[in-house]
């Protein structure tokens, strides 16, 4: 059984302590996304004031961590699961930033109760950042479809300057990442914030595993290839279709980088 507490080490300009996240059954696990993020955060803190939004905020990491900056006055966390919304709220106490972060259940921008959709509404046209995390994919179409309904509702809540940092991993391509411009007019892309080496796409989770896969199926259809990087040499480009194969043949996972990039918002 999966340990159900994580002791996660920040770069200094985020606290000396670690973060500590309890993460029970069903409640989102701190991934290496998530480790890159926060390496974003700490990387450009001067981007991080104000008033924040993190969607998908899991339990509560990536708020957790930008609530520690001086400069941020609050953050709300949007957070689908219940276990998870409870699982953030107890980590904001442990972590001692309760007084400046709040949680509530929501489906992307659509809070489940009353008070959560008050909460919200207060932060349209002023929030000065956003931190959007989504799971490495979704299970239908390109998997990239979170992406694109976290960067056009942002629309709807950040301020003329404001940013975004979406973690998008090298797989998906350039193509889409310039999609997401051309599908929320207003958004300049302003670099990565953090990018790890190529890595394993750990084909051992269920998870991405299951992403290649719809990944490949897509390709099939004839979309945009993705971009993968071959274990076995790493200058050689993979398509989803080239990777599910050579994982079929040999069981070996292809490479990718976990990466962070900034939106800004221009209006």
């Amino acid at each position: 059984m999966a340990p159900e507490h994580s002791e996660i080490p920040v770069p200094s300009a985020l606290g000396a302590e670690p973060l500590r996240i309890h993460h029970p059954e069903g409640a989102f696990v701190p991934t290496p996304a998530s480790r890159i993020a926060l390496k974003a955060i700490a990387a450009d803190t001067g981007r991080f004031r104000g008033r924040g939004l993190d969607w998908g905020s899991g339990s509560g990491l990536l708020a957790i961590a930008a609530a520690r900056l001086a400069g941020v006055e609050e953050v709300l966390g949007l957070e689908l699961d219940p276990r998870g919304v409870a699982a953030a709220r107890e980590n904001a106490r442990a972590n001692q930033v309760d007084d400046r972060v709040r949680f509530v259940e929501s489906d992307a921008y659509q809070p489940a109760s009353a008070e959560g959709r008050r909460v919200l509404a207060a932060f349209r046209d002023t929030t000065d950042f956003m931190i959007a995390n989504p799971p490495s994919s979704s299970p239908v179409g390109d998997g990239f479809e979170m992406r694109r309904v976290v960067v056009r509702g942002a629309r709807d809540y950040l301020k003329p300057g404001g940013v975004l940092l979406l973690s998008v991993s090298a797989q998906y391509g350039e193509e889409r990442v310039a999609g997401l411009l051309r599908a929320a007019p207003g958004f300049r892309h302003d670099g990565v914030g953090a990018t790890t080496d190529l890595v394993p796409f750990d084909m051992e989770r269920p998870d991405l595993r299951r992403d290649v896969r719809t990944y490949a199926r897509e390709e099939e259809r004839g979309g945009p290839t993705y971009t993968f990087r071959n274990p076995r040499s790493l200058e050689t480009p993979m398509t989803a279709i080239e990777a599910w194969n050579h994982f079929q043949a040999t069981g070996e996972s292809p490479l990718s980088r976990w990466q962070s990039h900034f939106l800004v918002w221009e209006g």
